[in-house]
């Protein structure tokens, strides 16, 4: 399932700017969303779940890059604890390769479907032992974690891809994160940040970004 010329390759696109994890989680992962996605919805069956996840993988690597300095320029160690939030988690891709590429950071993966959310939890178990930091599941609109027994403390980061356009996302997720906190959209090649947005393509994130440079991501600071 490991063996395939894109994972391959995403993985040079990560090697190039942090080591990769061994393949056992990987495979572990795949394995899991392979299993679930024959009774569950949570991927495309048209989609290779391998593919899927190496284009994760890179979407991790850029993700680390931003959260690192706020602009994807200098690489810096990222600090622990801080609280990184996926909004529309589905099937975690992202925050599974998140969480093996900074595995310190404290991630609260919100979605709103109870089936995923199940799954979610599922792949918070497979790491409980390798990562330091949280994979933290909240089964719930993200309207519902405003106020009452919902509520939470602000995120540090937010994150969604391809969820809402960017704008949108800012305006949900900002009264969830702290000041100066980042909300992340990760984009595609022909998405176009908005006014006063900052944005890097991944050819700019990545020393050798080939098969991945034209993929972007933008954000805003609150």
């Amino acid at each position: 399932m490991l063996d395939s010329p894109r994972l391959s390759r995403a993985i040079e696109v990560v090697e190039s700017v942090a080591p990769v994890p061994s393949s056992g989680m990987l495979a572990e992962y795949l394995e899991l969303l392979v299993r679930w996605n024959r009774r569950t919805n949570l991927v495309s069956r048209a989609s290779d779940p391998t593919d899927l996840l190496a284009d994760a993988l890179v979407d991790a690597a850029a993700l680390t890059r931003v959260l690192e300095t706020g602009d994807g320029t200098e690489r810096s160690e990222l600090r622990p604890r801080r609280t990184v939030a996926d909004v529309g988690a589905g099937a975690g891709l992202v925050s599974f390769a998140l969480s093996l590429l900074a595995p310190g950071l404290d991630l609260v993966l919100v979605e709103s479907n109870t089936r995923k959310a199940g799954f979610l939890r599922r792949v918070a178990a497979l790491g409980a032992d390798r990562v330091t930091g949280g994979f933290e599941v909240v089964n719930a609109r993200l309207e519902e974690l405003e106020e009452g027994p919902r509520r939470h403390r602000l995120w540090r980061a937010a994150f969604t891809r391809a969820v809402w356009p960017p704008e949108e996302g800012w305006r949900r997720t900002a009264p969830h994160l702290t000041a100066g906190g980042l909300y992340i959209a990760l984009a595609g090649p022909d998405a176009t940040a908005p006014r006063g947005w900052s944005r890097a393509v991944y050819a700019d994130l990545f020393p050798d970004a080939e098969g991945y440079g034209s993929r972007r991501l933008m954000w805003r600071s609150k």
